[in-house]
């Protein structure tokens, strides 16, 4: 059992560890990461949500995560060290991804070195929820370009079995009067997926029991992401095919993608409503 003294070492080992964190990692927090949020071909600009989340779920768990804490631990101070390792090559070499995996793992690492397992487990999802801050839009080129082409087909084939006239050469749908429309990368459905996977992953650890639940409402904000995408582009093109090209690839364009997140919300509480209701914990 600790004493009043040495709870007042680690409670100090544990500020200076956390202000030397944010030091080390100034340059990704205040440069890399702004700019890579408001970066347009990354798309990402929920990231600025991210650590406010993060930091949410730690203060309204504050009481918990006080009750967990124990021992320093030599298994938690090895995590540390790999942990840091792992930084040290992403700002030597200047790799973002590498730092906010290390910076995300240190937020946990740490506070296992000083006070045990069970805090570490109590940091872990606000933690791990600081990896959807790691860009992937352009690092994932080849699943963005399978994206806009599932897009493109199935809105082409859909438009087509109503008896529109439409025809696609690759991932632009052409009809007949001149109108157009090409789904380029950002509209390829990737921010979409990645924002819907955030708010799967924090609506989930707050409202289901049982990390099958949460897990599986998490799967399921990928196809819904992707149908909503699919929807978003059909519904583009109905509107430009049958109503005013112009107000299509304009207004209804830059605006429909927040109308059909939103029904992708919806669709994402309803799956949670259901996997609530079934089974057992």
């Amino acid at each position: 059992m600790t004493t009043k003294g040495e709870n007042r070492v680690c409670a100090a080992l544990l500020g200076v560890s956390l202000l030397s964190l944010v030091y080390g990692f100034r340059e990704l927090i205040f440069v890399h990461a702004p700019v890579v949020f408001s970066d347009p071909l990354e798309d990402m600009s929920f990231g600025w949500y991210v650590p406010v989340f993060s930091a949410y779920v730690v203060w309204r768990e504050r009481r918990e995560i006080v009750s967990s804490l124990g021992e320093p631990s030599l298994a938690g101070l090895a995590a540390t060290f790999a942990a840091l390792f792992v930084g040290f090559l992403g700002v030597r070499g200047v790799q973002i991804r590498l730092e906010i995996a290390a910076f995300a793992a240190l937020c946990a690492t740490i506070p296992w070195a000083v006070y045990g397992r069970r805090t570490a487990a109590r940091l872990a999802f606000p933690a791990a929820f600081l990896l959807f801050c790691i860009p992937l839009a352009t690092f994932l080129d080849v699943v963005t370009v399978h994206l806009r082409l599932i897009a493109s087909a199935l809105a082409a084939a859909i438009l087509d079995g109503v008896g529109a006239d439409v025809s696609r050469v690759g991932t632009t749908i052409t009809a007949p009067g001149g109108f157009a429309i090409d789904v380029a990368s950002p509209c390829a459905g990737l921010r979409s997926i990645f924002a819907l996977l955030a708010l799967a992953a924090g609506y989930g650890y707050f409202t289901l029991d049982g990390w099958w639940r949460r897990a599986a409402l998490f799967a399921l904000a990928v196809p819904i992401a992707i149908v909503g995408n699919i929807v978003r582009v059909l519904l583009i093109c109905a509107v430009g095919l049958w109503c005013s090209p112009e107000f299509a690839t304009g207004f209804y364009h830059d605006y429909s993608g927040y109308v059909v997140f939103i029904v992708a919300i919806a669709m994402m509480v309803g799956c949670a409503e259901l996997l609530r209701g079934g089974g057992a914990k």
